[in-house]
Protein backbone atom coordinates (compact mmCIF):
# COMPACT_ATOMS: atom_id res chain seq x y z
CA UNK A 1 0.00 0.00 0.00
CA UNK A 2 1.34 3.62 -0.47
CA UNK A 3 1.49 5.61 2.47
CA UNK A 4 0.74 9.10 -0.01
CA UNK A 5 -2.97 7.99 -0.27
CA UNK A 6 -3.61 8.93 2.87
CA UNK A 7 -2.69 12.65 2.93
CA UNK A 8 -2.12 13.29 -0.90
CA UNK A 9 -5.26 11.11 -2.92
CA UNK A 10 -4.98 13.26 -5.71
CA UNK A 11 -1.59 12.80 -6.08
CA UNK A 12 -1.65 8.91 -6.65
CA UNK A 13 -5.07 8.88 -8.92
CA UNK A 14 -3.24 11.45 -11.19
CA UNK A 15 -0.08 9.34 -11.39
CA UNK A 16 -2.25 6.27 -11.74
CA UNK A 17 -4.13 7.98 -14.52
CA UNK A 18 -1.14 9.04 -16.03
CA UNK A 19 -2.59 12.52 -16.11
CA UNK A 20 0.47 15.36 -16.86
CA UNK A 21 0.30 19.36 -16.90
CA UNK A 22 -2.86 21.32 -16.43
CA UNK A 23 -5.70 18.39 -16.25
CA UNK A 24 -3.06 17.22 -13.52
CA UNK A 25 -3.16 19.78 -11.09
CA UNK A 26 -7.29 20.12 -11.79
CA UNK A 27 -8.04 16.95 -10.70
CA UNK A 28 -5.48 17.01 -7.95
CA UNK A 29 -7.08 20.04 -6.24
CA UNK A 30 -10.81 18.61 -6.43
CA UNK A 31 -9.81 15.44 -5.30
CA UNK A 32 -8.08 16.64 -2.31
CA UNK A 33 -10.76 18.85 -1.47
CA UNK A 34 -13.37 16.51 -1.67
CA UNK A 35 -11.47 14.21 0.58
CA UNK A 36 -10.18 16.97 3.25
CA UNK A 37 -13.59 18.11 3.31
CA UNK A 38 -15.36 14.90 4.11
CA UNK A 39 -12.66 14.54 7.08
CA UNK A 40 -13.04 17.85 7.93
CA UNK A 41 -16.78 17.53 8.08
CA UNK A 42 -16.38 14.78 9.91
CA UNK A 43 -14.62 15.93 12.84
CA UNK A 44 -17.00 19.10 12.89
CA UNK A 45 -20.03 16.53 12.88
CA UNK A 46 -18.29 14.35 15.65
CA UNK A 47 -17.45 17.92 17.66
CA UNK A 48 -21.24 18.73 17.82
CA UNK A 49 -22.68 15.49 18.68
CA UNK A 50 -20.66 14.72 21.23
CA UNK A 51 -19.58 18.13 22.89
CA UNK A 52 -21.93 21.36 23.78
CA UNK A 53 -19.92 23.33 21.57
CA UNK A 54 -23.11 24.94 19.67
Amino acid sequence: MKWEILYNPGNVLCNYLNLKDDHKFILRVFVNLTYYGHFIAAIALYLVRNTNLI
